[in-house]
């Protein structure tokens, strides 16, 4: 095993420990034990995932704003807003270690960046 190959088994382990992790792992299992509560999370997850990765060209803030109100009620149960917050804690951490990879690492990309939109 190389030392990149080493080091990625280890971070990988280090996030499987982490506690935000752990935490995520918990509120899961709960979730779970409601299978009509865990399909209504996912089913929001999913048109988060759709709104937020739409091909179109959306006033994301205002689409944003229209998701969460029309969720609104339902992110009120106490299980829904911690899966929730404790898979964005889990994703924010996993998008950190990508961000931080992507600014040390140089592969001349700029000229290529510049003509793609955002």
């Amino acid at each position: 095993m190389n030392q990149v190959e080493k080091c990625t088994k280890e971070l990988v382990d280090a996030i499987l420990e982490s506690r935000e992790y752990q935490d995520f792992l918990k509120i899961k299992e709960k979730v779970s034990g409601d299978p009509e509560l865990r399909k209504k999370i996912n089913a929001f997850r999913k048109h988060n995932f759709e709104v937020q990765n739409s091909a179109e060209v959306l006033d994301m803030y205002d689409e944003i704003d229209r998701m969460y109100k029309e969720y609104e009620e339902f992110r009120k149960n106490v299980l829904v807003d911690e899966f929730l917050k404790r898979e964005l804690r889990v994703c924010r951490m996993i998008q950190q270690v990508s961000i931080d990879l992507i600014s040390a690492v140089d592969l001349d990309t700029k000229e290529i960046a510049e003509g793609i939109p955002f």
